[in-house]
C-alpha cells in the first residue's frame, strides 16, 4: 500500500472513507456513523457525518489545514451553509451548475476577481448563493469597510473579512495554450 500524502488523505475523508488511515501529519478515524479527520497531536480538524444519503461535514475554523480542507470540499461540491453553535463551519453536498467552479473565500477575493476579469465581460457571470439558489452578480461596490453586492432583486452587504461561496465560470482555453498552463495534479 502506498503512503498517502495530506491531500490524498483529506480526499479519502471527503469521499466517505470509513477505515482508519494515517500519515505523519493527519489521521482519519471512523466513529459510529461518522469519520473524524485529526491532526498529528489529536486536534480535531473536521467531522463527516455519514448517516443516510445526505452527508454533512463540520470543519474547525482555526486549523492550519482549514484552507486545504475548504478547497477539497468545494472541489467535491460540498458548500458551506453556515457556522454551528460550536463555531464549526457546516458543509453540505450541493451540486454546482455545469461550467462553473466553486470558490469559498473572503469577499475581497471576489471583488478582486470581479474587477480584473468579470465586470467588463457581459457573457461571463459570477454567481453567489442566496437561500439555496444561485444568483448572478450584477455589480460589486466597496465603501467604508463594506462590500455591496447587487444581485437580481436584492443587495447584499458584507464586511471585508466575511467569507462567501461564489461560482466563477470555468474558462476554457485553446489546446495549444493549455500546454503552457500545465499544472501538476495534487
Amino acid at each position: 500500500m502506498s503512503k498517502l500524502n495530506d491531500v490524498e488523505l483529506i480526499r479519502k475523508f471527503v469521499q466517505g472513507e470509513i477505515s482508519f488511515l494515517a500519515n505523519q501529519n493527519l489521521r482519519l478515524e471512523p466513529v459510529f456513523n461518522s469519520a473524524q479527520l485529526l491532526a498529528k497531536k489529536g486536534e480535531l480538524i473536521a467531522t463527516a457525518k455519514l448517516a443516510g444519503q445526505i452527508r454533512s461535514v463540520l470543519v474547525r475554523q482555526s486549523s492550519i489545514y482549514q484552507e486545504l480542507v475548504n478547497r477539497i470540499l468545494t472541489d467535491h461540491q460540498y458548500l458551506p451553509t453556515g457556522i454551528n453553535d460550536r463555531g464549526l463551519v457546516e458543509y453540505e453536498h450541493s451540486p454546482i451548475p455545469p461550467g462553473y467552479e466553486a470558490n469559498y473565500t473572503e469577499v475581497r477575493h471576489l471583488w478582486k476577481a470581479w474587477r480584473t476579469h468579470y465586470s467588463r465581460k457581459q457573457n461571463l457571470s459570477v454567481l453567489i448563493r442566496s437561500n439555496k439558489a444561485w444568483l448572478p452578480v450584477q455589480k460589486i461596490e466597496f465603501g467604508q469597510e463594506n462590500f455591496f453586492i447587487q444581485v437580481p432583486g436584492d443587495e447584499k452587504m458584507l464586511c471585508v473579512s466575511d467569507r462567501l461561496i461564489w461560482l466563477s465560470p470555468i474558462e476554457t482555453e485553446e489546446p495549444a495554450t493549455q500546454i503552457f498552463a500545465y499544472q501538476p495534479q495534487m
